[in-house]
């Protein structure tokens, strides 16, 4: 067994002339940008590291939004393989899905996950995975009550972990991720199931 603490960066659609937003694909509105991950062994040691930027297929302009937030441009991109192309190895970096315990900052990055995957026909059945949503253990763990649950910049804050990455880049968004999942690992944490027969088609 072991565990595989994901963050994804996303592209979504933007209308230029118009300066908004705009959802061209419903099936799949934030597309994959940047893949970071940590694989841990059962004694929370990393044995693994794997981190993967991806040139934009779907959207190939960068959303103002997301270029400010993560610094990542057009031009850096282009010379990036496509999603396609990182897939496999991805998959094997995360070794036997069955073994595996995914680690996350909240459902999302799963949820954009399997419409990536599912828009490239890599998804045969329904994407079934066992995680652990470490944002919502950190949020009970800090007694956060300021409603909804607590950002990662946050908890790093609050568990006075020193700050020697930039957020919004996929593998520093990991690395975090860890250090916290660290802390709580005495805590009682719910392994949850991923069935994205659950997930809307939209």
């Amino acid at each position: 067994m072991h565990y595989i603490v994901l963050d994804l960066e996303f592209n979504q659609g933007f209308d230029f002339t118009n300066n908004k937003s705009i959802n061209y694909i419903p099936s799949c509105r934030f597309e994959i940008i940047q893949i970071g991950a940590i694989k841990l062994n059962q004694n929370l040691q990393v044995i693994d590291t794997f981190n993967q930027y991806i040139k934009p297929n779907l959207y190939k302009e960068i959303h103002p939004y997301v270029e400010k937030l993560t610094g990542i441009k057009k031009d850096f991109l282009n010379y990036m393989p496509y999603f396609t192309q990182v897939q496999p190895l991805f998959k094997s970096f995360v070794g036997n899905q069955d073994e595996c315990i995914f680690c996350v900052w909240g459902k999302s990055d799963l949820r954009a996950l399997f419409r990536n995957l599912s828009y490239y026909n890599f998804i045969e059945n329904d994407l079934i995975l066992k995680y652990i949503d470490i944002q919502s253990v950190a949020t009970k763990y800090l007694k956060f009550s300021k409603g909804g649950v607590i950002g990662l910049k946050s908890a790093i804050e609050k568990f006075q972990i020193p700050i020697k990455k930039e957020f919004h880049n996929a593998l520093n968004d990991a690395f975090y991720t860890t250090e916290i999942f660290k802390i709580l690992k005495s805590e009682k944490m719910t392994i949850k199931i991923f069935n994205s027969k659950h997930i809307p088609p939209r």
